[in-house]
């Protein structure tokens, strides 16, 4: 719906202050010192854009376009690309070439795209051989008492949050997808997270 997808954006800001803020390190520590071409997937209202080198080339990814309308204003960084597409949209593989992306960022995105095993298909492909995916996704809980609240409540959570699924095991579908970790951290935030940078394994 159009009006709420407008009203989500507008309010998405606000809303995520006090959790952006706690974030902030962990955000700096992963994305501060990329190089190269940075595709950033599901970039939002641009929360980090702020944490980007200034000699990076960002290919900024956003399904949404009010979405994508917020973060431009805060692109201070000079060297970003904005594209309103979905990072399934076959039309991105007329944009990125294979193996030409130093890095691929998901920050609190993987949890939203329908497809996430295909996303990670399209990563390999996109990434050079020495590329490297950076993460900051929530999943699934792991004590059952919080495993089931989520199931019961995600039908309902996804629709008002723009597609957010809280019961996805993000951390397992990578790694099956075939990158390793060369860091990563689990750790709580009201949710459960996972952080880390991955590398594609090598046959």
């Amino acid at each position: 719906m159009p009006i709420y997808e407008n009203l989500f954006a507008r309010f998405y800001d606000p809303i995520m202050h006090d959790f952006e803020r706690s974030l902030f390190k962990k955000r700096k520590a992963l994305f501060s010192n990329l190089e190269g071409t940075v595709l950033g997937v599901g970039e939002g209202t641009g929360a980090n854009f702020k944490f980007y080198p200034k000699a990076a080339k960002i290919i900024a990814v956003e399904p949404s376009k009010p979405m994508l309308e917020r973060a431009k204003r805060k692109d201070n960084h000079g060297n970003i690309t904005y594209y309103n597409l979905g990072i399934n949209d076959l039309e991105l593989d007329k944009i990125l070439d294979p193996n030409s992306i130093d890095s691929i960022v998901c920050s609190l995105v993987l949890c939203t795209i329908p497809d996430p095993d295909l996303a990670l298909q399209n990563f390999k492909k996109w990434l050079k051989p020495n590329g490297r995916l950076v993460i900051i996704e929530h999943i699934h809980a792991t004590k059952p008492i919080n495993k089931s609240f989520q199931n019961l409540i995600n039908p309902v959570w996804k629709v008002f949050s723009e597609g957010c699924n809280l019961n996805r095991n993000t951390d397992l579908l990578i790694k099956e997808a075939g990158f390793v970790p060369v860091e990563e951290e689990y750790f709580k935030r009201t949710l459960r997270f996972h952080s880390g940078v991955f590398e594609l394994k090598t046959k």
